[in-house]
């Protein structure tokens, strides 16, 4: 039994095979009565490998074979590698939890005479074995998991980034064909004062000049801005109705350049409790709202865009008077890929938005009803002291 427990003490905490296989052995031939030990373990593609070993020749440690060589063959193909330093062989598989990890091999080099009591010994150190190799094998796959989902995660992060990029773009496009369009005029009206010697009508010409190119600089830098969200980036402490009113100005030129009538909004940004978040990401996700919004109303409507506070927190809401949606539609507007805009859309907007409130210990809901529209608010909680 103090066997037993100071194997369970060094298995519990060994969080690899590797490490947990090598004290088996070990145990095996100081508390067994074994002239040597060999840890066999089944590997991925199928086969067998010794991965641990414990006074045996190199022949032995080395040695290789088929799992079906795991029942009764495989102590007298383990004899037979010894080359004769060892005449008896008994196999203790380790299974647990359904699973066959390998088997413990115990070496004698005359005829074996174990006790009903070593016996049980080698049975529960297998056990316990199988146990904590099951359990780093697990761990070993959730780990995996976790670092495909991590990736898979920051695929679509970069994805829905691309598809919002496009979409500013395509506005700040629109914006900067109207900022410079007046630029050419105002070349001329500089040329011709210039001319007939009118220096302050060129002055004024110059001044406004820069203004529609100071213009033009704010809203690429908008754009620019919003293509360099950092992964890396730490939540702070940030005003929700800056943000709103940051988003709104993103969001903006994609309404003045689409086909259709323009869209109406209205701005109720009234000051919100301070909360913690990544201020790119709320950014992102209420431009993400807004776009959604106004691509909800290609005939024109009403977008209501609302800060405060709210249940001991901050919450923005975006709201349109667009077609609303139907209660199997809301149950589902969060799953990755669902879209409802056909080819135009990739359905990892609004999968984004609720990623980044769960990132911030916040919460989206929705309201809709078909024929009146739809409101999304995000919620924040306060910081805490």
């Amino acid at each position: 039994m103090d066997t037993l427990i100071r194997f369970s003490r060094l298995a519990s905490e060994a969080s690899t095979g590797s490490q947990v296989l090598p004290l088996l052995a070990e145990a095996a031939v100081r508390h067994l009565g074994a002239d040597g030990a060999v840890v066999v373990e089944v590997t991925d593609d199928g086969r067998l490998r010794v991965a641990a070993a414990q006074d045996v020749p190199e022949t032995v440690a080395q040695w290789a074979g088929e799992s079906e060589a795991i029942d009764s063959e495989l102590g007298p193909d383990l004899l037979r590698a010894s080359e004769g330093k060892f005449a008896d062989a008994q196999t203790f598989p380790l299974v647990s939890t359904g699973g066959l990890f390998g088997a413990l091999v115990l070496l004698f080099r005359a005829k074996a005479s174990t006790t009903e009591r070593e016996l049980g010994l080698a049975r529960g150190l297998a056990d316990l074995a199988a146990v904590a190799v099951g359990r780093a094998s697990q761990m070993a796959k959730l780990v995996q998991a976790n670092a495909e989902l991590r990736a898979s995660r920051d695929v679509l992060a970069r994805t829905e980034k691309l598809r919002a990029l496009g979409q500013m773009a395509a506005g700040v496009s629109h914006d900067l064909k109207n900022i410079l369009n007046p630029v050419s005029l105002h070349a001329q009206l500089i040329q011709r004062a210039i001319a007939r010697g009118d220096t302050e009508a060129a002055t004024r010409s110059v001044e406004e000049l820069r203004g529609i190119i100071h213009r033009g600089v704010e809203t690429l830098e908008r754009l620019r801005a919003f293509s360099r969200q950092s992964p890396d980036a730490r939540a702070t402490r940030v005003q929700l109705e800056k943000l709103a009113a940051e988003a709104l100005v993103i969001a903006r030129p994609r309404m003045s350049s689409r086909s259709g009538a323009l869209c109406r909004i209205v701005e109720e940004l009234a000051e919100a409790p301070p909360v913690e978040a990544r201020g790119d990401e709320v950014v992102a996700a209420v431009v993400n709202l807004l776009v959604n919004a106004m691509d909800a109303m290609p005939d024109g409507g009403t977008i209501h865009l609302c800060t405060g506070e709210a249940r001991g927190g901050a919450f923005v809401t975006v709201a349109d008077t667009g077609p609303g949606m139907t209660p199997d539609v809301q149950a589902r507007i969060f799953e990755p890929f669902f879209t409802t805009k056909g080819g135009e859309g990739t359905g990892l907007g609004l999968a984004m938005v609720f990623a980044t409130m769960q990132r911030c210990g916040g919460s989206v809901s929705v309201e809709s009803t078909p024929g009146q529209g739809a409101a999304f608010t995000l919620w924040f909680p306060a910081i805490t002291a």
